[in-house]
């Protein structure tokens, strides 16, 4: 038996505060199931004085299996662990990175998902789909603001796509990439366009990138897709293709600072994020891939996790539950954030 202890991110305690570990141990309790070596007793010690996530497991971590908790949100560094000798052994972090890790925590706006919070959502969604990123994976926020689940799945090597109802916000994430792409001199291309749907049911416009990180990667077809749509998500399934997505990640308003919104001259807000979800489900569902996973945040304060649980059985989402119901944290006073994580059979 073999024991390894994991050492937090130094930022990931001030997003969580005191339920921190808490959230960090759910979180890899979900890898195991992915993991070649059979790892159990997941828990949270100190030594020396400071907070590790353990486990235990039957044999040496496998080098993809070292890629896994590389990548989990909270894991800053990995060691193994001799309870006898009190030493730690470092072990070589296995980062897969895209694009550099700055990408998503240069742009502040108010009301911005937490990018380990975001990295913690893409984690649970592909770890307990039937895919892996070695399957190009394509990613889609519905809700997508502006951008930060995209940025953070482009990171990953992720192909990303998302909407949103604002043009103006939209357009803001398109300038943002397209500055970043050109000062960090990663090749790419990019383009928009203005279309409508069938009898003008709709209006969107499309802000497109193909980013590669050197011109061999265009070469040998290795760029990857960023696309961003200024339109209503409502209209998901006439934007993409049926069963298009393995993944769809996002944190809905939590009616606090930004509301939700169905329509795009919707002249008021609403805290709740009932209707939204009621609009949107069954376009979400129609292009995510069977084996696919939804991964969504939101206030339990304005919509129980109860009621949230039964709309996705209602529209075919199959929730998975145990641990996956372990994620309700506490973000402040008025917002009491929570994870919901469905499949597609």
């Amino acid at each position: 038996m073999v024991t390894y202890a994991i050492l937090g991110n130094p930022g990931h305690n001030r997003v969580y505060f005191e339920e921190a570990n808490r959230l960090a141990l759910s979180e890899l309790q979900i890898a195991f199931g992915r993991m070649t070596a059979t790892c159990t007793e997941a828990r949270s010690e100190k030594i020396a004085g400071i907070d590790y996530s353990l486990f235990t497991s039957e044999q040496r971590l496998m080098e993809e299996d070292v890629r896994i908790i590389s990548s989990l949100s909270f894991a800053y560094a990995l060691y193994e662990w001799d309870s006898v000798e009190q030493l730690l052994r470092p072990i070589v972090k296995n980062e897969v990175s895209f694009l550099d890790s700055d990408l998503s925590s240069i742009l502040k706006y108010s009301g911005k998902t937490n990018e380990l919070f975001t990295r913690l959502m893409l984690n649970i969604a592909e770890l307990s789909s039937e895919f892996s990123d070695s399957e190009d994976i394509r990613l889609l926020d519905p809700i997508a603001g502006k951008g930060t689940t995209l940025f953070e799945g482009l990171m990953r090597g992720y192909h990303t796509y998302g909407i949103e109802i604002g043009d103006k916000v939209v357009a803001e994430s398109y300038h943002y990439l397209k500055k970043y792409l050109e000062t960090k001199r990663y090749k790419h291309t990019s383009k928009s366009i203005r279309f409508s749907g069938d009898n003008k049911e709709f209006t969107a416009k499309r802000y497109q990138f193909e980013i590669g990180r050197s011109k061999n990667d265009f070469k040998e077809n290795h760029q990857r897709t960023c696309e961003m749509i200024a339109g209503n998500s409502l209209y998901a399934n006439r934007l993409f293709k049926k069963n298009f997505f393995h993944l769809i990640v996002g944190d809905l308003p939590y009616g606090v600072q930004h509301g939700n919104v169905t329509k795009e001259k919707q002249s008021s807000l609403t805290r709740s994020p009932e209707a939204l979800l009621t609009a949107c489900l069954p376009g979400w569902y129609e292009v995510l891939k069977p084996g696919g996973c939804l991964v969504l945040a939101w206030n339990t304060y304005v919509f129980p996790r109860q009621a949230l649980v039964a709309l996705l059985g209602n529209y075919g989402f199959e929730v998975l539950d145990g641990v996956y119901e372990e994620f309700v944290h506490q973000v402040d006073r008025s917002i009491r954030r929570d994870l919901v994580v469905a499949k597609k059979a």
